[in-house]
C-alpha cells in the first residue's frame, strides 16, 4: 500500500525526545485550603484541563485504567491533548503529534536546536537549562518520507503532511538537526508503549548559543553541541 508521496512501512524500535526537567509536582492548592476541600478544588480543575478530560474520555471509552496504560501516561498522552501552537514539521496545531527520534543523539540534536531558537527568540541572558531524556518504544505503520532529503522535508514538510492520510500511525523522515539520522511524527497515541526516563542534560546557554552540554551521568560527561549534527556517534565511549 503507498500514498502519493511515500510507501507505508511497518517500523517498530525505541525513540527518544527531551523535555525541561521539572520539580516533582505540588498541587496549587496545597496549604491553602482545608484537607477536605481539596478533591472539589481538584474536580473543578480538571474539567477545564484537556490532557485530564482526554484521559478521562479514552478511559472511559477503551476501559483503560489511567495508572497502568501506556497510553494514559503523562508523558504519552500530553502531546496530543495540547498541541503545539506551532505545530510540528508537517502539521499545524490542528493536528497534534509527537515529534522522537530513532536515537539519542539525533534527540539531543533536535532538543539543542529548538531550545536554541527559543532562547535567541526571547534574548535570554547566560543561563543552564536542564533536561530529561525520554525512551518510549513503539510499533506502527508510517509513511516513509526518508526518500526525500532533510531539506525537502524542511522546505516542503507542511505541503507534504497534507497528503497524510488519516489511517496511518505516523511519518519516518530525515531531520534538518541531523540530516543523516531518522525522526518520527507520531499521530497515533496508542502505538506508544511505556515511557521511561533516561539520562538528564544541562545545556549551557551563553546568551547567543547552547556552547556546551552536561550529562548527568557517573562520568559526567560533556557534549559540543556542534558534534551532535554529525553522522559519527559522538555520545560512544
Amino acid at each position: 500500500m503507498a500514498v502519493e508521496i511515500g510507501p507505508i512501512v511497518p517500523w517498530k524500535g525505541e525513540t527518544f525526545r527531551l523535555i525541561p526537567s521539572r520539580f516533582p509536582p505540588v498541587s496549587v492548592y496545597e496549604g491553602l485550603v482545608a484537607n477536605d476541600r481539596m478533591d472539589a478544588l481538584v474536580d473543578i480543575e480538571n474539567l477545564t484541563n484537556p490532557r485530564l478530560q482526554s484521559q478521562a474520555r479514552i478511559a472511559n471509552i477503551e476501559n483503560k485504567d489511567p495508572k497502568t496504560s501506556a497510553r494514559l501516561q503523562n508523558w504519552n498522552l500530553a502531546p496530543f491533548a495540547y498541541g503545539h501552537p506551532d505545530g510540528s514539521t508537517f502539521f499545524d496545531a490542528d493536528r497534534p503529534c509527537l515529534e522522537v527520534a530513532a536515537d539519542r543523539q539525533t534527540a539531543l540534536a533536535i532538543s539543542v536546536a529548538k531550545r536554541q531558537r527559543f532562547l535567541a527568540c526571547t534574548s535570554e541572558g547566560p543561563i543552564g537549562l536542564d533536561m530529561r531524556m525520554f525512551k518510549t518504544p513503539l510499533s506502527g505503520r508510517f509513511v516513509d518520507l526518508r526518500h526525500l532529503s532533510a531539506e525537502e522535508v524542511r522546505d516542503r514538510g507542511r505541503d507534504l503532511g497534507k497528503s497524510i492520510v488519516n489511517d496511518v500511525d505516523g511519518v519516518l523522515f530525515h531531520p534538518i538537526e541531523r540530516p543523516s539520522a531518522m525522526a518520527i511524527s507520531v499521530l497515533n497515541g496508542s502505538i506508544l508503549e511505556k515511557t521511561l526516563q533516561a539520562v538528564h542534560y544541562r545545556y549551557q546557554w551563553n546568551g547567543e548559543r547552547i556552547s556546551l552540554l552536561y550529562a548527568f551521568d557517573d562520568k559526567g560527561t560533556r557534549i559540543e553541541p556542534d558534534h551532535l549534527r554529525s553522522e559519527a556517534d559522538c555520545l560512544a565511549a
